[in-house]
């Protein structure tokens, strides 16, 4: 296998500068690509997944399809491939903190970052969809720039995962169990988007209670200024039962910004009691003021 030191040089191309971090999958290294003169990070892959070559095959077709994704809250994938039998992918560097270490720092998050980190997460969910599906969603994979934007991390990736599933639940990402959806913990391969929508369920109760929710309770009991719609608005999004769950992403953010315009006091509270949208003039304007970040230089 490689050995990955400062100073090495990985298939010709990109200069190692230093560790970064280690999570579930790999190590992530601060590198220089020499060819395209640009400072990236280069994830190393567990040596389990090199040492199958489905896994490999999988995991490089994988990672073509995510190059195709671009959106600026989603981390862009340059290169992925297999050297020297070591599997790697590159990606663009960018400085921030997950949403992980803003809870182990600050607890809770107050209710409109929490609305607008979420709304940022669903846009970007929205526009992966049209090609694959995260399937690993938790607070650790979802970075927050210091602009305010956020990247959506390890996209894809985690159908590697599928035939090593009881492996990775017990040994190398203990917790993140309590983000998949049902349905995805009986049969990962067979699950669609909705199984994105119940992670986001279970990290707004989290953001704002500070852990995960237990069965059963109602997160206006913990967050009494919410209204009740709240408690419906979780319902629909951590149900067990894909059939019951909000179905997109896009619908989980209409729903989420009605919710937060009820508590605001912009609508009443038997607003939601209707199966009807927000205006369109609501959703424009609140749609502009989560996107805005998005235009200004240097946040895509």
């Amino acid at each position: 296998m490689v050995k990955f030191e400062p100073g090495s040089v990985i298939a010709d191309r990109y200069i190692i500068k230093k560790r970064l971090g280690k999570g579930g999958m790999g190590v992530v290294f601060l590198a220089e690509d020499i060819k395209a003169k640009r400072i990236v990070a280069l994830k190393t892959l567990l040596d389990k997944y090199a040492a199958n070559q489905h896994a490999a095959v999988r995991f490089v077709r994988e990672a073509n399809t995510l190059v195709r994704l671009d959106h600026p809250g989603i981390m862009k994938i340059y290169d992925a491939r297999q050297w020297q039998g070591t599997l790697f992918y590159v990606m663009e560097y960018v400085e921030g903190k997950s949403i992980y270490e803003w809870l182990k720092e600050k607890k809770t998050l107050p209710l409109n970052s929490v609305v607008r980190v979420l709304c940022l997460i669903a846009d970007a969910l929205t526009h992966a969809h049209r090609l694959t599906i995260h399937r690993d969603l938790a607070p650790e994979n979802v970075m927050v720039l210091p602009n305010g934007s956020v990247r959506l991390l390890d996209f894809g990736l985690a159908k590697l995962d599928d035939r090593y599933k009881d492996l990775t639940c017990a040994d190398t990402n203990l917790g993140r169990i309590e983000y998949i959806a049902p349905e995805q913990q009986i049969a990962p391969a067979k699950v669609d988007k909705r199984a994105d929508i119940y992670p986001l369920g279970i990290m707004f109760f989290e953001m704002l209670v500070g852990r995960r929710p237990k069965f059963g309770e109602k997160i206006t009991t913990f967050c009494p200024e919410l209204p009740p719609e709240a408690d419906e608005f979780m319902r629909r999004a951590t149900a067990a039962d894909p059939d019951d769950r909000i179905p997109t992403a896009h619908a989980f953010r209409d729903e989420l910004l009605r919710v937060y315009k009820i508590a605001k006091g912009e609508l009443p509270s038997t607003a939601s009691a209707s199966v009807d949208a927000p205006s369109d003039g609501f959703l424009k304007k609140i749609t502009g003021w989560v996107t805005g970040l998005f235009k200004k230089k240097g946040a895509a």
